[in-house]
């Protein structure tokens, strides 16, 4: 397998992102909370007219009560509408994945903590170690009473190549601190089911797995809800420092 990554091609603005549980539309670097993108998790079956008219709700009584906080009650009330059934996590569910440690990992312990997850393979030489590099300066700047609660999560799209050990030798070179961040392999048709729920890849025989796999962030909140997926190549680490900390808070007061 080359591991060598060639340029990332660019993701068209209107690209669409998949869950394993439902199709929805997610573009990167949307205004914050805009309302697409957030159905991604929804269980099957759900009412996505009954979650907007929830959504709108929702935004009139939480800007009334948070004031600035307002921006991000649209996608608290949207997601939280799916139940259960519509967490992220789920499209991990019944995989084998090993942590850097090499020890089994299970995304859905993640509940409880706001999550930046991304998918990387150590052999990318352009967009993966600026993004790892940009996101270990983030999690340096999170306010020391936010850290704990807040988990970074990088999946390996290349699951031949990404050992536990090499990811770990990875993670160390890039300075991450592992006791806030995981980094997660799998089998081979566990990362390629991920992958084509999420849309990692477009669709076509020129498409080359792993290098030229899609560069967003996706942000899950603390009941293991997808509210947006940014635009990952570089991160706005400004912005990132300002959302995940109110996302947090948001959350918190919410009693999630």
């Amino acid at each position: 397998m080359n591991k060598l990554s060639k340029k990332h091609a660019p993701e068209p603005r209107d690209w669409k992102s998949t869950s394993a549980t439902a199709t929805a539309t997610a573009t990167d670097d949307l205004s914050p909370w805009h309302a697409r993108g957030l159905t991604a998790g929804l269980a099957p079956g759900a009412d996505r007219r009954a979650v907007s008219r929830r959504h709108w709700l929702q935004q009139a009584v939480t800007s009334a009560a948070l004031g600035w906080a307002a921006a991000f009650s649209a996608p608290l009330a949207r997601a939280n509408a799916g139940g259960a059934g519509s967490s992220f996590y789920a499209n991990f569910r019944g995989m084998h994945l090993l942590n850097q440690e090499g020890r089994r990992f299970d995304p859905a312990v993640l509940v409880g903590r706001t999550v930046l997850a991304n998918f990387v393979f150590t052999g990318c030489s352009t967009v993966c170690p600026v993004q790892i590099a940009a996101l270990a300066e983030l999690q340096r700047q999170l306010p020391p009473a936010v850290r704990p609660r807040v988990r970074l999560l990088s999946v390996s799209l290349d699951p031949l190549g990404d050992t536990p050990q090499a990811l770990k030798a990875y993670a160390v070179r890039m300075g991450v601190d592992l006791s806030g961040w995981s980094f997660v392999t799998g089998r081979p048709e566990d990362i390629e089911r991920v992958s084509d729920a999420l849309r990692l890849f477009r669709p076509g025989p020129e498409v080359r797995r792993p290098d030229d796999h899609a560069t967003g962030l996706w942000l899950i909140d603390r009941n293991g809800q997808l509210r947006l997926r940014y635009d990952g190549n570089p991160p706005d680490v400004k912005r990132l420092l300002r959302e995940i900390p109110a996302l947090d808070e948001l959350t918190r007061r919410a009693g999630a």
